[in-house]
C-alpha cells in the first residue's frame, strides 16, 4: 500500500481568502497600477538555455559529416564497397546532426513563452505557454493545488503547484481554462501566500500588499544575478537576499563553490544560461488587453517597492561583476581542457 502524502501537499481548492502572508517565489519585473507582471524564467527556461549549445554542437557534426564523405568521395584507394558504407555512415552523421540541431533550436528560442501578466483595470490575466494563450477573466477565477507537479525526486517529498482556474459563470462547477501559475512549491501553505499576492494585488488598496523587489530581466546584471547560474534560473528573494546578508559575495556557502567545479567540467552551463536569459524570446502582451505593453508604466507606482539604494547598486555591480569574472575563468578553462581532449581523440582517429 503506498503511503499517502502528508496533508499540506495534499491538492484541492484553496480557500479565497486568508491570513497568509502574501509572496511569490517568481521575480516580479512590472508592479504598478496597470498591471503586475511575473517573469516566466524558471525551470523551463533552465532547460531551455543549454538546447543552443546542442543546436551549434549538432551543425557542428553535421558539417563534420558532410566533410567526411566529400573527403570518401575523393579518394580512389577503397573498395567500391567500402566507400559506399562509409559515404552511407557520412551521410547519416550529417542528417543526424542537422536534425538534432534544428529540435534544440526549436526546444530553446522556437520555444516562446510569455510572462505571467495580471492585468487589474481589465481584470484579466494573461499567460502563454505550450502553444496555447490563456485570458482568464478574474472574478470567475479560483486557485487550486496540484500534486506531484514537476520531475519526481527521489528521497523527497512530492512538489505541488499552484494553479489558477477559471469556472463558467452561468456554472461554477465546470472550469473553462486552468494553468499553473507558480511550481514547483513545497506545501498548500507556499500556494496560499502566492495566491494571497494575486488576490491582494487584483482586488485590494496598493497599501494591503507588503514591500515587494522589482527586477529588469533584460539588464546583464539581472542576468548574472537573478536569472543567473547561482539563482537556479530566478530567484529575488532567496540569492539576492543571501547577496545582501553576505556583503554581495556570491560564493559564500559551499553549493556555490561546488557549482564552480561545474563550470569547469561544462562550460556551456553558465554561458548559455545567462545569454539565454538575455535575449529569450517572449510573447508579448496583447494590445487588445492592455493600451500599455512595455516593460514599464506609465507613472509612479503606488506599490511599496524596494529602494534601489548607492549601496544596493553598488552591491550589486560587485556581485555581477565577480559572477562574471569566476565564470569567464571557468569557461576558458573548460574550453582549453575540451580542446586538447577533442584534439587528442581527432588525432587517435585520423592520425
Amino acid at each position: 500500500m503506498s503511503e499517502l502524502p502528508p496533508p499540506e501537499i495534499h491538492e484541492g481548492e484553496l480557500p479565497l481568502r486568508s491570513n497568509a502572508e502574501p509572496g511569490s517565489m517568481r521575480d516580479i519585473i512590472r508592479l504598478d497600477e496597470e498591471m503586475m507582471v511575473w517573469s516566466d524564467d524558471g525551470t523551463a527556461a533552465v532547460i531551455e538555455s543549454i538546447m543552443p549549445f546542442f543546436a551549434i554542437a549538432g551543425v557542428i557534426i553535421s558539417l563534420g559529416g558532410i566533410g567526411a564523405g566529400v573527403s570518401v568521395l575523393s579518394d580512389p584507394m577503397d573498395s567500391f564497397g567500402m566507400r559506399a558504407l562509409s559515404v552511407s555512415l557520412a551521410a547519416l552523421l550529417a542528417v543526424g546532426g542537422a536534425t538534432g540541431a534544428y529540435f534544440a533550436w526549436r526546444i530553446s528560442f522556437g520555444s516562446k513563452h510569455s510572462d505571467v501578466y495580471f492585468l487589474r483595470k481589465q481584470r484579466k490575466i494573461f499567460h502563454y505557454t505550450n502553444k496555447t494563450e490563456f485570458v482568464l477573466d478574474w472574478d470567475n477565477v479560483r486557485p487550486n493545488v496540484r500534486l506531484g507537479f514537476g520531475p519526481p525526486q527521489l528521497g523527497s517529498r512530492p512538489f505541488v503547484a499552484l494553479e489558477l482556474v477559471e469556472y463558467l459563470k452561468n456554472d461554477p462547477q465546470t472550469w473553462r481554462a486552468r494553468f499553473v501559475v507558480e511550481a514547483p512549491m513545497p506545501g498548500r501553505e507556499a500556494c496560499q501566500q502566492s495566491w494571497e499576492l494575486i488576490r491582494r494585488y487584483m482586488d485590494e488598496a496598493p497599501t494591503a500588499l507588503p514591500m515587494q523587489t522589482v527586477v529588469n530581466p533584460r539588464s546583464w546584471t539581472s542576468a548574472l544575478l537573478e536569472f543567473g547560474p547561482l539563482s537556479g534560473g530566478g530567484d529575488a528573494h532567496g540569492f539576492i537576499q543571501g547577496l545582501r546578508d553576505h556583503n554581495w559575495q556570491p560564493f559564500w556557502s559551499g553549493e556555490q563553490l561546488l557549482a564552480v567545479l561545474v563550470w569547469v567540467a561544462f562550460w556551456p552551463d553558465q554561458v548559455f544560461r545567462m545569454v539565454y536569459a538575455r535575449f529569450r524570446p517572449r510573447v508579448p502582451l496583447p494590445a487588445s488587453l492592455a493600451g500599455v505593453s512595455t516593460g514599464h508604466g506609465s507613472g509612479a507606482s503606488p506599490y511599496a517597492i524596494t529602494p534601489a539604494s548607492a549601496g544596493e547598486l553598488c552591491g550589486r555591480r560587485k556581485a555581477a561583476l565577480t559572477v562574471a569574472i569566476v565564470c569567464g575563468a571557468c569557461t576558458l578553462i573548460s574550453v582549453a581542457a575540451w580542446s586538447v581532449v577533442a584534439w587528442q581523440m581527432l588525432r587517435a582517429v585520423f592520425g
